[in-house]
């Protein structure tokens, strides 16, 4: 694995190494926190991230989090059926247990069977989304062997208000509103929304809400102390399991975030970061016609968490080092009885991180980090980046390794739970290479990985319990390009292939070889402002819903159009296509996708 990142380096330092004047910065004002714990312009960090604003979400007409995730290089989306679906997040073939979410600093994955709901997180309230891909275990823990998802609230930048109301075909409804206030020391940010639909199928309805507040108080030396609440609830209506329609199954969900996040500015120019939250799960599922009867379940997991990050600088050296604390609780049962009464798991980490200059073009970034709990034990999760800025191009490579500890489900679950189950493992390793063009106006990287793990969590049918027996391998590339159109535009492209199987070398499911995507949004003429994107998922391997068989399910390609027309000052009106070309395609096997669907609604603004 490590031969071929240092082959691809070899070539990548080769070019970026031409004696030519070094081009100014792309995109100087975005920043992103993820990818080294520290804050940092996105175009000088060496790493796969990419970063969405909320201003570019806005201008594609997203409204969940999913959805823009969409376009991100290496990173495949795949729901079931209508919004409100379950949805699979897979970050470079990983599972979709193997990516870490947080909000603002706070883990979001859940502590019964692992992964994060991705239908739950709507786009309102948030600032941006930093997306960092490769093994991030050395900074932020279990999970993070794919990427990691921080999601960022919206900040106040003066007093400002807007909403947006809208509806269309399905019985779409959409509503959406947001406030900001500056007065004197404080910030407040207040946003709400909700939207819902109809599927294709009878039993097919959805709807989410979601809601935040957020006040920050600045003090004389630049500290910070905040309050953060985020409440988000969804509906969602199943209507059929394998080859059974059910007319009235459903599950609904609720996620509550509370954080009191304390940045403090200390002698010397170092700061101290404290967040200490807590984080409420509520999943409920019922099935009135179920052959054994009514059937319910409700799972409920709290996180309660606290974490603590010194950042210094110390010569040359910019120093990252810290604690964390965390104690999960999970709450499972149904018709049946109860499965797990209030079962605990304690999570004790202590991390460094360590980014310095040897050289005048050159940079080291190492780290490692070491996480505790019984019954599972131990990990020390180790990452090394070194990165060249040649006259052209930067240059890095990187090495890691990255765990995702396994869910109190597969634990202690009745039966089925095995205390004695080791964390699954990964290894991995990155070569990537991003070069400005056009005087700055646009970039393009590429990145090549290879990531190996063991001991994945499976299901052992003839002990029926969970064992460390999995194994799997993912290697793949990743292209990207990103341009300023005009003086406000932007377009983006992504392309990915990659290979991911599993230890017999059989494709992981869903994985599909080549996908894609491109947006662009501008400014069209007279304050009318337009935007397309298009997502491309190639062929994959899939299962039969009925049969359980290893099945191939073809590729789609879906398009979507937004148009902005100005009808007086802060007053617009938007009208959306989604699945332009009327597209009948299949994300997952068994789940048709929704069909063309025109939306029309009307913005405002104040300020």
């Amino acid at each position: 694995m490590a031969h071929r990142a240092v082959r691809l380096l070899a070539v990548v330092l080769a070019v970026s190494g031409v004696a030519r004047a070094q081009q100014p910065p792309v995109f100087h004002d975005q920043v992103v926190v993820t990818a080294t714990g520290d804050e940092q312009p996105v175009d000088g960090v060496a790493a796969a991230c990419t970063v969405i604003s909320a201003a570019e979400m806005r201008a594609l007409g997203i409204t969940s989090l999913a959805d823009a995730l969409r376009w991100v290089p290496g990173v495949t989306v795949l729901r079931s059926g209508s919004e409100g679906g379950v949805t699979s997040l897979f970050t470079r073939g990983t599972a979709s247990t193997q990516t870490l979410v947080m909000w603002d600093g706070v883990r979001l994955n859940s502590p019964f069977f692992g992964g994060y709901d991705w239908s739950l997180p709507l786009a309102v309230g948030l600032g941006r989304v930093e997306v960092v891909r490769g093994p991030y275990s050395a900074l932020y823990g279990a999970d993070a062997i794919g990427g990691v998802v921080q999601l960022v609230p919206a900040r106040a930048a003066g007093n400002a208000a807007s909403a947006l109301m809208e509806g269309g075909g399905d019985g779409w409804r959409r509503g959406e509103v947001q406030a900001t206030a500056v007065a004197g020391r404080w910030e407040t940010v207040v946003a709400g929304g909700g939207r819902d639909g109809s599927g294709p199928l009878a039993n097919d309805d959805f709807s989410s809400r979601a809601g935040l507040v957020s006040v920050t108080a600045s003090l004389d030396d630049g500290s910070r102390l905040g309050v953060l609440l985020r409440r988000t609830t969804t509906f969602t209506q199943i209507p059929f399991a394998g080859a059974r329609l059910t007319p009235h199954r459903s599950t609904a969900a609720a996620e509550t975030i509370a954080a009191l996040p304390l940045h403090l500015r200390l002698a010397g120019g170092g700061e101290l970061e404290v967040t200490v939250s807590r984080v409420e799960r509520d999943q409920r599922y019922a099935d009135p016609d179920d052959p054994s009867g009514f059937v319910r379940s409700e799972t409920v997991a709290d996180s309660d968490g606290a974490r603590l990050a010194v950042h210094e600088r110390w010569g040359g050296h910019r120093l990252v080092a810290g604690g964390e604390w965390r104690a999960d609780r999970v709450t499972d049962g149904s018709s049946y009885g109860v499965t797990l009464a209030g079962r605990r798991q304690t999570t004790r980490s202590l991390f460094v991180q360590d980014s310095w200059s040897p050289a005048r073009r050159l940079a080291v970034l190492a780290g490692v980090r070491w996480d505790a709990a019984s019954p599972w034990g131990s990990e020390l999760s180790p990452r090394v980046s070194v990165s060249w800025e040649g006259r052209v191009a930067r240059s890095w490579v990187s090495f890691g390794r990255a765990f995702r500890a396994p869910g109190l489900g597969e634990l202690y679950y009745p039966l089925s739970g095995n205390p004695n189950l080791a964390p699954e493992r990964s290894r991995s390793a990155e070569a990537g290479v991003a070069a400005p063009l056009a005087a700055g106006r646009s970039v393009v990287q590429l990145v090549a990985f290879s990531n190996r793990q063991r001991d994945l969590i499976d299901f052992d049918y003839a002990s029926f319990r969970y064992v460390n027996v999995a194994r799997a391998r993912e290697d793949g590339v990743e292209a990207s390009w990103i341009a300023m159109v005009g003086a406000h535009g932007r377009a983006t492209a992504a392309l990915t292939w990659l290979d991911a199987r599993d230890g017999a070398g059989a494709p992981l499911l869903r994985r599909p070889a080549w996908s894609g995507s491109l947006t662009l949004a501008a400014p069209v003429a007279a304050g009318v402002e337009g935007a397309a994107s298009l997502v491309w998922v190639g062929r994959r391997t899939d299962l039969d819903p009925v049969t359980f068989a290893r099945v191939p399910q073809a590729g789609f390609v879906t398009a979507d159009l937004v148009v902005t027309v100005p009808l007086l000052a802060g007053v617009a009106v938007r009208a959306r296509v989604e699945n332009v070309a009327d597209r009948r395609y299949e994300e997952v096997r068994g789940y048709p996708a929704p069909g063309r669907r025109l939306l029309v609604g009307l913005e405002t603004s104040l300020r």
